[in-house]
This record gives C-alpha cells, structure tokens and sequence, in this order.
C-alpha cells in the first residue's frame, strides 16, 4: 500500500531539493545589437563552465573569451572593435561581463562576381546576380558574403548546373583603408538534362497520370518544373503524398534520372455537422465523396443540409476530360426547399457542364442546367420550367491561410433561357461579383466586395425566385434578414431584376486565430432605380480549423424598426 508524505515532510523536501539545483554562471555583452550578442555568446561558451570549476580554468577561458569576442566582431564586419571585461567572483559562482566598442564597420571596396557561360546567360542566374548584397559602400560581413556564395549555387543546382563550383573565392581586407574586395568566379559546367523518369503510383492508368507532369525525358532539368509537377499531382485531389525528385548520385552522361512517387489514402470521405447561420438558422450537414472511382480517375459525392429556411440534396458525378489538370465534365442533379420571409420554394434541377482553364489565370465553364420550380411569393402560385445555357469566367488569388492578407476573386456568370429550348420563358441574365483583400500593416487589413446583377426579361411574374434578385444577409447587406431587401407588392418583398450590393471592412488580429472588425454594407435589389439600404456594425473572427467564423453585429440605417441584428457565417475570405 502508499503511503503519503506529510505536508512538513514535503516542505523540506522542496527545500532539499531547490537547495541543490545547479547555480550557473552569467554572462553579460554590451555595446552590440541584440542579434549580434546572441552570436557571441554561442561564440563563447564562457557561460557553459561549472561554478565550481577550477579557478585556472575560468582565468583562462576568459582571456580566451576576449580573443573570441574580437574575432567574432570581424566575422559581422568589424575589425576595429575593442572588447574590455570584468571577471567577478560571487559567494555561489562567478560572472563576467563584457563591453564591446564595434568601431567602424568595413565597407565592400570592390565586388568582381564573374559567371562562366552558359550558366552566367541563364535568365535565372542574371536575376541572381542583380540581387546579391554585394554592392560598394555597402556594410561587409562574412556571412553576407557566403550568403551571397550559396545563393549563387542554389540557383546553379535549380537550373541543373549539378557539377557547378566555385574557381576562385577570396576576400582581401585592407585594414587601413577599412575596405573588402571580393572575388568571386562560378563554373557551373555542365547543364544535365532529364534522364529516365520512374512513375510509382497503383491508382489512375498510366497514361492519366503522365498528363500530371510537366517534366519529360530530354528536358533542361529546372527545379521550377519539380515543384510545378508536384503541385499538380498533389493538387488533383487524388493523392495523399507526392514525391518528385532528381537521383543526384545517379546522374551521368549529362542526364539525370528522377523518380515521381504518389501515394493515396482512403478513396471516400465522409462529414457530418451541425452548426448555425443567421441566414438559415439551426442547419444539419452531411457529405460522402469518392475521390477515386476507377483507374479513369473519375469521381462523385452527394451532400445534404436541412435548415428551417433552406434544405437541399444534391450530387454529382466528374470526369476528366482532355488536360486532367483543369478539364473536366460534370453531371449533377439536385432538390432543394427554400422558405424565406419573402417566398417559398422548391426545385428539382439536373445539369451538365464542362471546365476548363482559359489563359493561365481564369477558368471558365459552359453548362447546361434545367430546373423546375415550384413557388409561392405574395401570395401567387407558379410553376416554372428553365433551361439555362450559360457561361461563367472565375479567378481567384490568394495566399493559402485561414486569414488571407492579401488577394482576390472575380467572377462573371452569362445565362439565359429561351422558349423554343424547353423554357416556359424568355431570360437573360448577366452575375458579376469580385473581392478584393488589401494588406495595410502586419495587423490591419481592408476587405471590400461587390455584387450586381442585371437582367432582361418582360414577363417577370413568371420568373421563379431562383433567379429573381434580393438582398440582405449575412453575405449581404448585415443589418437586415435574409433575403429580405428588394421591390414589393402589397407590403410584400417580390425580388427585383436588379441588384448592386457592396461592403467595406477593417479587419484587425488581436491574437493569432482572433481578430476584430468594423464594416459599413449597403445595397439594392430593384427595378428601374436603386433605393438602397445600408448599415453599419463590428465584428469578431474566429479563425478555426474549419474557416472563419464571423460573429457580427450590425445597426440597419433604413429600419427603423430594429436597432441591430446579429449574424453569425463560417467560410472563407475569398
């Protein structure tokens, strides 16, 4: 059985033992910036000796420890400095300190950085050389120069140049003049091609998975090409773990053999939540998705949500087609209920469409999308039939974090519908929207957004909501309910053929997954001519592991009737 100590025994035993904890000597340099005095005392080592060390000992690692301070001084670029110290001895250890005088820093005199062809012609290299801070004047330190030095092979070995060195690497300091001349010659030598490529991978056929890579036998070997290889096959969703890598300790006769291995994990997904949104209130969430079907990487999901105000289920089906990279075809169909304070809704939908990129930035998608749709709206029944031949062009930048500091998305979506194509009416439309993320400091940051919609059509009463315009919302115009801005007949919202929304925002992190807000919002859903709403609010951001979460409190301009309106959303910036 254990048997406890009593709180005196333990008292004394803390006593006891904080008693003979090791008591350790100091070490204290002045007069240098702090990155500097860091690099001295791993320098130095002064610190690292016991206290009970001989006293011989300690004499002499001190004298030494003035030696190595100077020396170490002339490694950051100064030759000049002067070290004065003081060693005292305490009643449990000694300590010394150390005052250092940096004097005047040498200055680079002359800087003759030559290239052999053909590496020195390399786009690459020349941008290399253009950036090295090796200019006259300038501050001269060691390790700035073999900065310098590694940069200049790094990018040798990206562009392939495996063999490169440096023929002559000297620095001639000149004491009375306090002045460096460098000298520095590069012989890249041979540039290697791509020799034999090996591609390990069990999951999509062979030649599928070759239309990933960018590298080819007989090619330049350039690291930029690696990493964009990697990225794609990485990128295309069906891989866990990507290698592409040059055998270096294989490479002859100018070709390098390099080895692509991709490796995949579970080939289905699945996800259920709960969660809410103001917009839709209390919402249950489920998702399955196959990530693989078969060696013809073709994939499908299916996901569903119910909510108090919109419920749906949909699914799809993706194939690749042409380049696997960006083009693909996609059939998905769909049910969805909507019951808003403005209409209900409901709506069968299949479609068909194909993606593909255009130009290096945007990706554009032709489609085909019939719907059918039930709905009641200020108290007129209506069943609607559409087929939507549309177009839509996409483009978003950003950097890959839960808080974007910078970045935008552009999108511009053309549909329309016509009788003579299975569609109970003449339509067209034209969806525009964009997003803009400006950083101002470390911390603060500007995000604006803008919506508009415009479309023509002479019989609107036969339009289902699905395409009619409104506005407010937590995506919206805050301040107001969902959906709830827009023309009305008898007291009640109708939607409008038209709609210009816009926000601005000052986002600030107040701690690394927090931050704070202030946002103005204001927008129409209209006719002819806008009457727009606006409002006014702050806000919190959560920055969790599932994307932003937005709690916001915003003030209605134009209602008199409610003074502030909460709003919670969870997605991302952009």
């Amino acid at each position: 059985m254990a048997r406890l100590i009593s709180p005196e025994k333990l008292f004394w035993l803390v006593i006891a033992l904080t008693s003979a904890m090791p008591v350790h000597a100091e070490l204290e340099i002045s007069g240098v910036a702090d990155d500097v005095r860091d690099g001295l005392q791993v320098l130095t080592g002064l610190d690292e000796l016991p206290c009970d060390a001989p006293r011989w000992w300690v004499d002499r690692a001190y004298r030494q420890a003035v030696e190595q301070l100077r020396r170490g001084m002339e490694a950051y670029g100064y030759y000049h400095a002067t070290v004065t110290g003081e060693l005292k001895r305490g009643e449990q250890c000694w300590n010394a300190s150390f005052a250092i005088e940096p004097g005047d820093p040498v200055r680079i005199g002359r800087a003759a950085v030559v290239v052999a062809p053909p590496l020195g012609a390399e786009p690459g290299m020349i941008a290399a050389l253009k950036g090295l801070d090796l200019q006259p004047e300038e501050r001269f330190s060691h390790s700035g120069y073999e900065a310098a030095k590694s940069r200049l092979l790094d990018v040798a070995q990206s562009l392939g140049y495996f063999d490169a060195e440096f023929t002559r690497h000297q620095v001639s300091v000149d004491l009375p003049t306090n002045t460096a001349d460098i000298d520095l010659e590069l012989d890249g030598g041979t540039r290697y091609r791509i020799g034999h490529i090996e591609t390990i991978q069990e999951d999509l056929h062979q030649q599928l998975f070759e239309q990933f890579l960018t590298v080819h036998e007989g090619d330049y070997y350039d690291a930029a090409e690696i990493t964009k290889t990697y990225r794609q096959i990485l990128e295309s969703g069906y891989f866990d773990r990507v290698l592409v890598a040059p055998e270096l300790e294989a490479r002859a006769d100018g070709t390098v053999p390099v080895t692509v291995r991709a490796v995949t994990g579970t080939r289905r997904t699945a996800l259920i939540g709960a969660g809410f949104a103001t917009d839709t209130g209390p919402r249950l969430r489920s998702e399955i998705r196959y990530r693989r079907i078969n060696r013809r990487g073709h994939r499908a999901g299916a996901s569903m949500l119910l909510s108090p105000v919109q419920s749906e289920l949909t699914g799809d089906y993706r194939l690749p087609y042409g380049d696997p990279t960006h083009e693909w075809l996609s059939l998905t169909g769909g049910f969805s209920y909507d019951d808003t304070d403005s209409y209900t809704s409901t709506k069968r939908n299949l479609g068909v469409a194909r993606t593909h990129r255009l130009g290096q930035r945007w990706t554009e998608t032709n489609y085909v999308d019939w719907r059918l749709e039930d709905f009641d709206i200020a108290g007129e029944t209506g069943r609607t039939q559409l087929t939507l031949l549309g177009t839509s062009l996409s483009r978003t930048t950003s950097i890959d974090a839960p808080r974007p500091v910078r970045g935008h998305a552009l999108s511009i979506d053309v549909r329309g519908a016509a009788k003579q194509l299975l569609s109970d009416t003449n339509v067209l439309q034209v969806i525009g929207r964009a997003k803009q993320i400006v950083p101002l400091t470390d911390r603060l940051r500007l995000l604006g957004r803008v919506s508009a919609g415009w479309t023509w059509q002479s019989e609107f009463e036969e339009l289902p909501p699905s395409i009619r315009f409104f506005a407010g919302g937590d995506n919206s115009v805050r301040g107001y309910a969902y959906e709830s801005l827009g023309p009305e007949e008898d007291g009640v919202v109708v939607g409008g053929r038209r709609l210009l929304t816009g926000s601005l925002e000052l986002d600030a992190l107040v701690r690394p997954k927090w931050s704070v807000a202030v946002f103005a919002d204001s927008g129409s859903a209209f006719d002819d001519a806008p009457t727009f709403s606006s409002s006014v609010g702050l806000g919190v951001r959560w920055y969790s592991i599932l994307g932003p979460i937005r709690v916001d409190i915003a003030h209605p301009l134009d209602d008199p009737g409610h003074t502030v309106r909460l709003h919670i959303s969870l997605g991302p910036d952009l």
